[in-house]
């Protein structure tokens, strides 16, 4: 199989899909549900994640030269393949729909008073499209462009609120106890983020230090998006709950002569990049997946619009409304969530490690 992306664009890939959501929404609920402990909350998730990672990367490196569906037809049969394939689809159009929803949103609330959901909806399409269509490698290199630009605005923010932040805020720590691990599953929607590895089984180059490079990587990244979230509750303290944009609110104490002229802007429109990249990436699993399940070897364009054109819909028919989809999925779909972004890669796991138990037995045996 042709290896397309390098070790540096996959990193930067992962980077993109674990943080984009994360630092917008994601700290004003856990503010609201959990209080002054969200953060630690947040990181336990993390670090939960960051297990997910590291058992899909021992199957990577077992299985070197083949696709992910090469690797579920040899632990599960082609039929136990096609059924995974499908439902992670499914699992993936769900994720290109809080993408869609979240761009829109967050575009409508902080540079537009009124914003139709079709003039923002018409270019999205084409642009994803396109994108699609120039190929995995394309993209790879179109986020390697674009990822030091994210990382420079996430960086300033959270410099600017170290800075800004009152880490007293930060006491009692605990206070509820480990309570909040009860409901941690609820917040699922907004993790797994690990499970677009499954996309680049057989395509990466694997360097000379991989595992290395992306393990240091995701457990900095991991690091740094909690600390984010601790930065952002010490500064806005209990009025946490009121500041939905973490990413950019966190900006908005600094002096501007005008609003033009603020810098937060600059960081919404970053920001704007990286949803609508996640989104593509996203949309490009979803293809793969799909076309992979019922062999489609052309026009797959076609089944990346069909893919879009039913996030559309439903987007349009909820009224683009953020908070009942957050409330759908942490109610409703959380356990199929957790059922794809935990069970699934530790169940190949196993199998793979029963698998090589199996086959050592036979050699002593001979």
């Amino acid at each position: 199989m042709e290896k397309t992306v390098t070790t540096r664009q996959l990193i930067f890939i992962l980077i993109l899909s674990v943080v984009t959501l994360k630092v917008l929404f994601l700290p004003n609920v856990l503010a609201t549900n959990i209080g002054r402990d969200g953060y630690i909350m947040l990181l336990f998730l993390l670090l939960v994640d960051f297990i997910v990672l590291l058992m899909l990367l021992y199957l990577m490196n077992k299985y070197k030269d083949m696709t992910f569906y090469d690797l579920l037809c040899t632990l599960l049969g082609k039929v136990g393949a096609k059924i995974i394939m499908f439902l992670l689809c499914l699992y993936f159009l769900t994720r290109c729909f809080t993408r869609f929803q979240t761009n829109f949103i967050y575009l409508n609330e902080n540079l537009y008073t009124a914003f139709e959901w079709y003039i923002f909806t018409v270019p999205i399409l084409i642009c994803v499209l396109f994108c699609v269509r120039q190929g995995l490698k394309a993209f790879s290199r179109l986020n390697e462009v674009f990822m030091p630009v994210i990382l420079f605005g996430f960086a300033v923010a959270l410099v600017v609120g170290i800075f800004r932040a009152d880490f007293s805020n930060a006491l009692p720590m605990l206070e509820n106890g480990i309570s909040f691990i009860k409901s941690s599953s609820r917040y699922s929607v907004w993790f797994g983020d690990y499970l677009v590895l499954i996309l680049f089984f057989g395509k990466v180059k694997m360097d000379k230090k991989f595992n290395l490079k992306l393990i240091l990587s995701m457990l900095g990244l991991v690091f740094s998006v909690a600390l984010f979230y601790a930065v952002f509750y010490f500064t806005y303290n209990y009025n946490t709950v009121c500041h939905i944009n973490a990413i950019s609110d966190i900006m908005q104490f600094l002096p501007s002569v005008s609003d033009i002229g603020s810098f937060d802007w600059i960081l919404i429109l970053i920001w704007d990049v990286a949803l609508f990249l996640d989104l593509t990436i996203n949309v490009i699993v979803v293809t793969s997946l799909f076309c992979q399940v019922f062999n489609i070897n052309k026009h797959k364009e076609v089944v990346s619009l069909v893919a879009l054109l039913i996030v559309v819909v439903i987007s349009v028919l909820m009224n683009f409304n953020i908070y009942l989809s957050m409330t759908i999925f942490r109610d409703y779909i959380y356990i199929y969530n957790i059922i794809i972004q935990g069970a699934l890669p530790l169940l190949l796991f196993i199998l793979k490690k029963k698998k090589r138990r199996k086959k050592s037995e036979v050699l002593v045996a001979q």
